[in-house]
């Protein structure tokens, strides 16, 4: 028996379905003769008739009625088969890698993450904490989170939610050193600041007042300020919802800038389903407005 292409199959299945040459020409496109030249080699191939073909239609003989009943099978398998392996690359798997700044992570990302392990148990995560500006690809990093304006043409920059600041200082600090009213009263206190977001800008009605005291002390992390307020260490500039933790706002009649949080990836990985999964997963789980976790 010679090679039988799987087309072969599939256009004798399409035939005898249709009840017609003709007809099946209308279903699939393909020219009446080319369909009774491609059914004649299959017979060839087979080395046996499988239907009579006449001006009322086609008609299968009993072989060609268990070749029907078996080639069906094959087509389905074949189908199944394909899909298969279809979902398998459409789910997300293997390793994403991520770089997130480390506050961004203790206050956002952490408290939510087992969630997206448990949705995904496929996908594994290596997670970098920094500040830093990385170049995605030379660094290999999938997705970045990062806080304030992004400016790459080579990076998709998701915007996720929006960080809201505000200064905090611990009931034990202000009964010792009293409460500033003003924002240049905070010059005559002990200041711990998120290096990153000096100067400190407020605003109050049309008044703006900016101001870059030199910090007791200074950290590039949200979290150790935080650590810091709570120890009575002096005032600090944290993500706004510190203030559920104990801790006493400080100015709340001045506001500060807000800034965006954006979820960074490489342009051409936006594809990949673990990228996609993630970038949809932290929309969805952070990007409700102004972030106060």
């Amino acid at each position: 028996m010679d090679k039988v292409s799987l087309d072969d199959i599939r256009w004798f299945v399409v035939v005898a379905q249709a009840g017609s040459l003709s007809r099946a020409a209308e279903l699939t496109g393909i020219p009446v003769s080319r369909l009774s030249r491609r059914l004649t080699e299959l017979e060839q191939a087979l080395g046996t008739k499988l239907m009579d073909r006449g001006k009322k239609g086609v008609r299968l003989n009993p072989m060609g009625e268990r070749f029907f009943e078996h080639g069906q099978h094959m087509l389905q398998q074949a189908h199944a088969a394909l899909a298969s392996v279809q979902e398998k690359l459409a789910q997300p798997s293997g390793l994403l890698r991520l770089s997130v700044a480390g506050d961004v992570y203790h206050y956002l990302l952490a408290p939510i993450l087992p969630d997206y392990l448990s949705t995904y148990p496929e996908v594994q995560l290596d997670i970098q904490l920094s500040h830093h500006k990385i170049g995605m690809i030379q660094d290999g990093v999938d997705i970045a989170l990062r806080a304030g304006t992004i400016d790459n043409d080579d990076v998709v920059a998701r915007s996720v939610t929006t960080l809201a600041f505000g200064l905090f200082a611990s009931p034990e600090y202000l009964a010792r050193h009293g409460t500033p009213r003003t924002p240049h009263d905070l010059y005559q206190h002990q200041l711990l600041a998120q290096s990153l977001t000096l100067p400190w800008r407020f605003q109050h009605q049309q008044q703006t007042v900016s101001i870059k005291p030199l910090p007791r002390v200074a950290t590039n992390d949200f979290l150790a300020v935080e650590k810091l307020v709570h120890q009575g260490a002096g005032i600090g500039l944290l993500l706004s919802a510190a203030s559920a933790s104990g801790l006493v706002p400080v100015l709340q009649d001045w506001q500060l800038p807000s800034a965006p949080l954006s979820l960074l990836y490489y342009k051409n990985r936006g594809a990949m389903p673990a990228v996609r999964s993630f970038a949809q997963w932290v929309s969805e789980k952070i990007g409700s407005g102004v972030a106060t976790p």
